[in-house]
C-alpha cells in the first residue's frame, strides 16, 4: 500500500507515485455515487493530509479543491467513487483519480473508507489509499492480466474488471486496519 499524499498529487509527482492507472475512466458513467450528501467531504490520507471536495455538477463525482497555498493556477481535480464491499473497517470504495498534467490525463485506482477519526470543521472525511501495484505478484500479474508499466506502475487488469481484482486479490488488506493506517 501506498499512501496518497493530496499535495503531491496535484503536482506532476502523482504521475511518478501512481500505482494502478488507466488512460480512461474506469468507473462507468451513472454508477458513481455521492458518499455523503452534505455539499462537501474531506478526501484524507492521514489526519494532517486532508483536502476539501465540492459536488461536481452535473455528475455524482466530486471536485477535489487545491490547498490555499497552492498556485493560484491549479485546477481542482476530479474524484469519483463507486461501492466496492464491505470490510471488518466498513464500507470500502472503488476511486477514481482524475489527473491531468500538461496534456496527459491518467485515472488513478484508490480504495476510501469512512474515516471519521479525520472528520473536521463540521465535515465527515474519508480516507484514500492507493493499491500498490508492487504487491501483486508475478501469478497474479498473469492470471488477471496486469502489466506491470514501470517500477512504480500498472495496468488494470485485462482479464477481469479492477474491482473484481480487488475484492478478490486484496480485500485482506483492506479488512486490516494497520493497511489503512499506513504502517
Amino acid at each position: 500500500m501506498q499512501r496518497l499524499n493530496i499535495a503531491l498529487a496535484i503536482g506532476a509527482a502523482a504521475f511518478l507515485s501512481a500505482c494502478f492507472t488507466s488512460e480512461t475512466p474506469f468507473i462507468p458513467e451513472g454508477e458513481a455515487v455521492r458518499l455523503d450528501e452534505a455539499s462537501a467531504i474531506l478526501v484524507c490520507s492521514d489526519e494532517d493530509d486532508c483536502a476539501r471536495t465540492v459536488p461536481n455538477r452535473g455528475n455524482k463525482g466530486y471536485l477535489m479543491m487545491p490547498p490555499p497555498e497552492e498556485d493560484e493556477d491549479e485546477e481542482p481535480m476530479g474524484i469519483r467513487f463507486v461501492p466496492l464491499m464491505d470490510t471488518a473497517v466498513g464500507p470500502v470504495w472503488l476511486t477514481e483519480i482524475r489527473m491531468v498534467e500538461d496534456d496527459e490525463t491518467a485515472y488513478i485506482v484508490g480504495v476510501t473508507r469512512r474515516a471519521p477519526e479525520f472528520d473536521a470543521d463540521g465535515l465527515k472525511a474519508f480516507d484514500v489509499e492507493l493499491p500498490w501495484c508492487g504487491d501483486v505478484s508475478q501469478e497474479e500479474r498473469e492470471a488477471y492480466g496486469i502489466e506491470k508499466l514501470d517500477s512504480y506502475t500498472c495496468s488494470l487488469p485485462t482479464e477481469t474488471s479492477i474491482s473484481d481484482y480487488l475484492r478478490t486479490a486484496q480485500k485482506a488488506y483492506f479488512d486490516d486496519p494497520v493497511w489503512w493506517d499506513g504502517d
